[in-house]
């Protein structure tokens, strides 16, 4: 990152492809452009290899006194999500999720890696739409059998495993380390009754139902399993669906100063790491997910913005129906809160 004055790489486990910008400013020299679209990138930090790429786009101006060049790139995965595969009118029948995955990543030169992910049976047939990109393929298939599939920035797609999630001895706390933060609650997507029809009924007999019992008011969910599971598969994707949108109605942003964690390794995603931060949650420490991570540089200084999730967010549910509680999605959270605003 040598000669550059303005950086930023983002990753994240919730995309297929991660990206980057580099922008250098210079007062005197007319300097000509060093990296053009189409030219292979490697972004490193003390000598650790933060993404894999190439350019994307250059950018460049100049004014009496000044010149600068803007260059923005994505890692070696972006032809994935770009281009469609060349044997448009390809379809699978009796495969698993990880062997179509596979393939679809061979079609573009990308290593994949099912990163201890078992696969939850077959799935009977899928046919792509014409022109449809290879990361639609693969988010299509990976619907589902409820599993996510991401990229770590170096080329490789990889299924999300959160057994695979350690904790990292860093303590975020407001007002220690915490330069600033914000929270978003939101139940818009979330249901009190999911319903999954099978599409290999016609009459839509075989179905699975789960229920969200935090979600006080009637609201119903109708999805199809494209699959053409059973009524098995149509109620852990059911379950599924309770748990997964319940994981995501909580989002905490937050911005540190410098890159690095207590250990000396750059923060990326995938790690576990308790957080206290009253003015969200009350005195009430929980331990999150860092599911993105964007790392900047410019002339405020170097900082590491972290959204951190629900540690459940990628977990799979049992093959069960989910059992009722008390419907107030924010009850903990709400009771923490105000225990810390009586003792004011």
């Amino acid at each position: 990152m040598r000669g550059w004055e303005s950086v930023s790489v983002g990753l994240s486990l919730s995309t297929l492809c991660n990206g980057f910008s580099l922008s250098q400013f210079v007062a005197d020299d007319f300097d000509s452009p060093v990296l053009f679209p189409g030219d292979a990138v490697r972004i490193e930090c003390d000598k650790e290899l933060l993404l894999d790429g190439y350019v994307d786009e250059l950018s460049s101006s100049f004014s009496p006194g000044s010149h600068s060049i803007n260059i923005s790139g994505r890692e070696k995965t972006c032809d994935m999500v770009d281009c469609s595969l060349k044997d448009f009118g390809k379809s699978w029948k009796n495969r698993t999720v990880s062997q179509i995955v596979g393939e679809v990543c061979s079609a573009f030169k990308i290593l994949f890696d099912a990163n201890g992910v078992k696969d939850n049976g077959k799935i009977v047939k899928f046919c792509p739409d014409p022109g449809c990109t290879g990361a639609d393929i693969v988010s299509d298939v990976c619907r589902q059998k409820d599993v996510v599939c991401f990229s770590d920035g170096l080329g490789s797609v990889k299924f999300v495993n959160d057994s695979k999630f350690e904790f990292v001895e860093d303590f975020i706390r407001q007002g220690v380390n915490v330069l600033s933060a914000d929270v978003t609650f939101n139940n818009s997507e979330r249901f009190s009754d999911y319903v999954v029809l099978c599409s290999s009924d016609p009459k839509t007999k075989h179905r699975g139902e789960s229920k969200d019992g935090e979600i006080g008011r009637s609201r119903c969910l109708v999805l199809v399993d494209e699959g053409y599971g059973n009524a098995d598969s149509a109620e852990q994707r059911a379950s599924f669906e309770v748990l997964s949108r319940s994981a995501k109605s909580t989002t905490l942003n937050v911005t540190l100063a410098g890159w690095k964690r207590n250990d000396g390794k750059i923060w990326k995603p995938g790690v576990l790491v308790d957080c206290l931060i009253p003015a969200f949650f009350g005195q009430w420490v929980q331990t999150m997910l860092v599911n993105e991570v964007e790392l900047s540089y410019d002339s405020t200084g170097t900082f590491a913005h972290l959204q951190l999730v629900r540690r459940d967010y990628y977990t799979q549910p049992p093959a069960r129906k989910a059992k009722k509680s008390k419907a107030d999605p924010w009850a903990s959270i709400r009771a923490k809160t105000m225990a810390s605003e009586a003792k004011k």
